[in-house]
């Protein structure tokens, strides 16, 4: 499948990984990319209060745990990488 010259590329989430499958749009504008990332660092915030409100967290596998603690790094990440693109646009459209 080709891009067709009228749709928008393609940047990468985080600057130094050029093979990454995870990006958003380029004309993507700096409130969007925010937006974006609260999206995720709410989820975060959301899981963890759950986690953190179970009385039963010492019960859970090291399988179930583990998944919930990957789903927090990769949000995390997700969230830092949009909220740099979005200062960089706001820098870009300052200049």
């Amino acid at each position: 499948m080709h891009q067709s010259n009228s749709s928008p590329g393609f940047t990468p989430l985080h600057a130094n990984e050029h093979n990454s499958l995870l990006g958003y749009r380029s004309d993507a504008q700096a409130a969007e990319l925010y937006d974006e990332a609260m999206q995720r660092q709410h989820a975060v915030l959301g899981l963890l209060c759950a986690l953190s409100g179970t009385s039963i967290l010492n019960e859970l596998s090291d399988e179930p745990l583990g998944g919930c603690i990957q789903a927090i790094r990769l949000l995390c990440s997700d969230a830092a990488g949009l909220y740099s693109a979005a200062w960089e646009r706001m820098q870009r459209g300052a200049a």
